[in-house]
C-alpha cells in the first residue's frame, strides 16, 4: 500500500504514538484528519505538518462520545472526499492494584480503549469498504502477558486483539485490511498521563524507551506492507511461553515484593 495521498484519521492524535505517527505520515504524503480532546494541541501539531501536508483537519472530539465519532468521520469524508485508512490510537493506561481498583477506573479504560476503538471502527467501516481500506490498532505488548499493577490495562489491550482478530475476518470479503500493532514501551509521557494508584510512585525507575519517532516509522512500514499484526516485546513472550513460573518470579521480586516494602 503506498500511504501517498492516502486520507487517515488517527484518533488520540495530540500527543504519543498519535503525534508522532500523524508527522511521519504527513512527510510521507497523506492527507490527515486529527482527532483528539485537546484542540489547542491537535492546532499546533496541525500548524507543525503544514509545511509537508497543506491541508490538515483538525477534530476536537471525544472517542467514547458516539455522537463525536460519527461527525469526525462525516467530516473526514466531506473535507477529502472518501477515507482510507483509520488509526485506532486513543487511549489511557491505570497503574494500580486490581485490589484497590475502582469500578469507574475500569469502566473508563474501557470505554477508551475499547468502546471507542469499536465505535470509531464501526464509523468508519462504510467508508473503507468504498476504498478497500486499512484500520489499524493500536494494542500494546502487555496484550500477550499481563504484569502486576497492569493487568487491567493489559486486559483491555488484549480485547483489542481480539477485536482485530476477528475484524480481519469479517471484512477480509470487502478487501479491508487490519493492521493489530502492538508497541512497546514509548517516550510519549503516556505513562505520566495514566492514572495511578498513590503509592506505589516507588516502583518507578529509569528504563530505556523506544523514541515516538521510531516507533512510528515501523508503524508506517506495518501498514504499507500491509501486515496483519506486528507485537513488540517478544522476548517476555517467548519466556512467558517456554518458562512462565520463571516470568511469575521475576515480575513479583521486581514489583510485588517491592510494592510491599516500607
Amino acid at each position: 500500500m503506498r500511504i501517498e495521498a492516502k486520507v487517515i484519521l488517527i484518533t488520540g492524535a495530540s500527543s504519543g504514538i498519535g503525534r508522532a505517527l500523524a508527522a511521519n505520515l504527513s512527510a510521507k504524503g497523506a492527507r490527515l484528519a486529527l482527532l483528539a480532546r485537546r484542540e489547542e494541541e491537535l492546532h499546533k501539531l496541525a500548524a507543525e505538518l503544514t509545511p509537508a501536508t497543506p491541508d490538515v483537519l483538525v477534530i476536537p472530539a471525544d472517542v467514547t462520545n458516539p455522537d463525536h465519532i460519527q461527525a469526525a468521520v462525516r467530516q473526514t469524508v466531506e473535507r477529502f472526499g472518501r477515507l482510507d485508512i483509520l488509526v485506532n490510537n486513543a487511549g489511557f493506561g491505570y497503574f494500580g492494584s486490581l485490589e484497590k481498583m475502582s469500578p469507574g477506573d475500569l469502566a473508563d479504560m474501557v470505554k477508551t480503549n475499547v468502546f471507542g476503538l469499536l465505535q470509531a471502527t464501526q464509523a468508519a467501516i462504510p467508508h473503507l469498504k468504498r476504498t478497500q481500506g486499512m484500520i489499524v490498532n493500536i494494542s500494546s505488548g502487555l496484550s500477550k502477558r499481563a504484569l502486576p499493577f497492569l493487568a487491567a490495562y493489559a486486559g483491555t489491550k488484549s480485547m483489542v486483539d481480539a477485536l482485530s482478530d476477528g475484524l480481519r475476518l469479517e471484512l477480509r470479503y470487502y478487501g479491508i485490511k487490519v493492521l493489530n500493532y502492538g508497541p512497546p514501551e514509548v517516550e510519549t509521557g503516556f505513562a505520566e498521563r495514566s492514572r495511578r494508584e498513590p503509592g506505589l510512585e516507588r516502583l518507578e525507575r529509569p528504563r530505556k524507551k523506544a523514541p515516538a519517532a521510531a516507533v512510528a516509522e515501523d508503524i508506517a512500514r506495518a501498514m504499507a506492507a500491509e501486515k496483519r499484526e506486528v507485537v513488540k516485546g517478544r522476548s517476555l513472550m517467548i519466556m512467558n511461553f517456554f518458562a512462565p513460573k520463571l516470568v511469575d518470579r521475576i515480575f513479583y521480586r521486581a514489583m510485588v515484593l517491592k510494592a510491599h516494602q516500607e
